[in-house]
């Protein structure tokens, strides 16, 4: 009996899909079922450097290209003196910075590019005559060497555990033309998904819990046998816009289970209020039997007693992507306007992704970096006690993990009246304030009026209560129960949920 929880990709930007992933392995990882977190993108850096940096255990990892080259889960140990063993004496080193190592020699160049968690060896390019000719990419050892044509990857060698040649690919306007693999010849990109599903022979007694359906659902569910399929919704499932009273107009992530329903045994929301919707859209588009179950995508262990919380009004906080999308312009023009009336107002932002520079830009511009700031990557538990309030301005949200986390540690929220997560976690004047979803101008001058009124007048002990009575509905103990129960549901085992849901 085996639980895969399948996802797309990871990486070092890591979106709140990994992270309720995250959450759900510490839920799940004691239960006596075999689990893997299966990760299907091809990724050039090893994977463990991004899963460990998550907290999952690398025995729970599986990449569905490691598994079909036949390599193993390994640190990246590989270093640049390693490397250096194996060539000529007549190489001489031309850099050795933090970043890269050069060695040259007449007309080959050889850059090391050193992984920033360790130092360690990511992958070396191997130039020639000033033309980039190979990368070798590295764990502990040499897991995979992309041809380059031009600017182009246009072919791939994968090597198994001893080193062997196990499996080619080939590419044409960067997707998948051809994979080689034992005696196979896969055309495309879901022949390749395919063969991999097939091979991890799925049963009756296992369960396919699915995080990311694009780009691997088409290949996925018709391959899925007679296993038990959930797919997780950990957005707004609809497109509000698109979306009539006879017609919904999907969300284009989901669409492909939405529509072809009969390979799906149950979709799990976060909030009964999705539910609600995601049952009512489903009976109008012709599916009244599809089953939906809430289950909450993150838990918390611990509910702070609010001690700090009001010293610490002035100071306010988000965490995210640094994506278009979370709105965090918004925020920083609202704090920039709210600073003109409660000077002492700080907003400390922490996440990274692609919008960093703009944002870093948007501050300098309005020379507000004395008081907001970019903190990038951080430990978040050690974070939420030094602050007094949260703002997100982010218009669609299907849960809100940072929210979750911020009411257990008794921040206020200043943020949008949206579903699912906002309208879940607060209520407006008493541990928070939601504003309308508007025009942009209109929300900075919105949320600029919040965030001064929350300073200035919210009642934190009322705050506190009521962040304390709705955090416990998400610790750890409760939402385990959860998935214990749909594990046993769905896989024909009886439930015992006075013992947390352990069979």
């Amino acid at each position: 009996m085996t639980i895969y929880h399948m996802n797309k990709g990871i990486g070092r930007a890591s979106s709140g899909i990994e992270y309720a992933q995250k959450y759900r392995f510490e839920l799940v990882k004691e239960f006596p079922e075999r689990q893997f977190f299966v990760f299907c993108d091809y990724l050039s850096t090893n994977i463990t450097v991004y899963t460990d940096k998550m907290g999952f255990d690398p025995d729970y990892v599986l990449n569905a290209y490691k598994y079909m080259a036949g390599q193993k889960n390994h640190p990246s140990s590989y270093s640049a003196d390693d490397f250096a063993a194996t060539i000529p004496s007549e190489f001489e080193k031309t850099d050795d910075t933090s970043q890269f190592v050069s060695y040259k020699s007449d007309k080959t160049h050889y850059k090391l590019w050193l992984l920033p968690e360790n130092g360690m060896v990511d992958r070396i390019d191997t130039i020639f005559n000033g033309k980039l000719m190979t990368v070798d990419h590295y764990s502990d050892r040499l897991t995979s060497t992309d041809f380059y044509t031009g600017a182009a990857v246009t072919a791939r060698h994968f090597y198994d555990e001893n080193g062997k040649l196990s499996m080619r690919q080939f590419y044409q306007d960067k997707a998948i033309a051809l994979t080689l693999i034992d005696d196979l010849v896969l055309q495309g990109r879901n022949a390749f998904y395919q063969e991999f599903f097939k091979r991890l022979e799925f049963t009756a007694d296992d369960l396919i819990i699915v995080d990311r359906n694009k780009e691997i659902g088409d290949a996925l569910y018709p391959n899925s046998g007679e296993a038990k399929v959930c797919v997780v919704i950990h957005a707004e499932h609809y497109n509000a816009a698109r979306t009539t009273d006879d017609w919904v107009g999907w969300n284009n992530f989901y669409e492909y289970p939405f529509v072809n329903p009969q390979w799906i045994d149950h979709f799990i929301v976060s909030t009964y209020k999705q539910e609600e919707i995601l049952r009512e859209q489903m009976a109008k588009m012709g599916h009244p039997d599809v089953d939906v179950l809430t289950i909450p995508v993150g838990a918390i262990t611990h509910i702070s007693d609010g001690e700090n919380v009001e010293k610490n009004k002035y100071k306010f906080m988000t965490a995210s992507r640094l994506a278009f999308e979370k709105h965090i312009d918004i925020s920083i023009k609202a704090v920039v306007a709210a600073k003109k009336v409660v000077p002492e107002l700080e907003f400390h932002i922490y996440g990274d992704g692609k919008f960093r520079k703009d944002l870093a830009d948007l501050i300098k511009k309005y020379d507000a970096s004395s008081y907001i700031i970019l903190e990038g990557h951080k430990n978040l538990a050690e974070i939420y006690p030094q602050f007094g309030g949260y703002l997100t301005a982010s218009g669609s949200e299907g849960f809100g993990l940072t929210i979750l986390e911020a009411i257990a540690e008794m921040l206020p929220i200043v943020g949008l009246n949206v579903n699912y997560g906002n309208t879940e976690f607060v209520k407006s004047g008493v541990n928070g304030i939601l504003i309308e979803k508007t025009d942009p101008k209109t929300q900075v001058k919105d949320m600029t009026a919040a965030i001064i009124k929350q300073v200035q007048t919210l009642d934190f002990a009322k705050n506190i209560a009521y962040s304390q009575e709705k955090a416990a509905q998400y610790t750890d103990v409760e939402v385990k129960k959860k998935w214990r129960a749909l594990y046993d549901t769905v896989l024909f085992r009886g439930i015992n949920t006075d013992n947390g849901g352990e069979a």
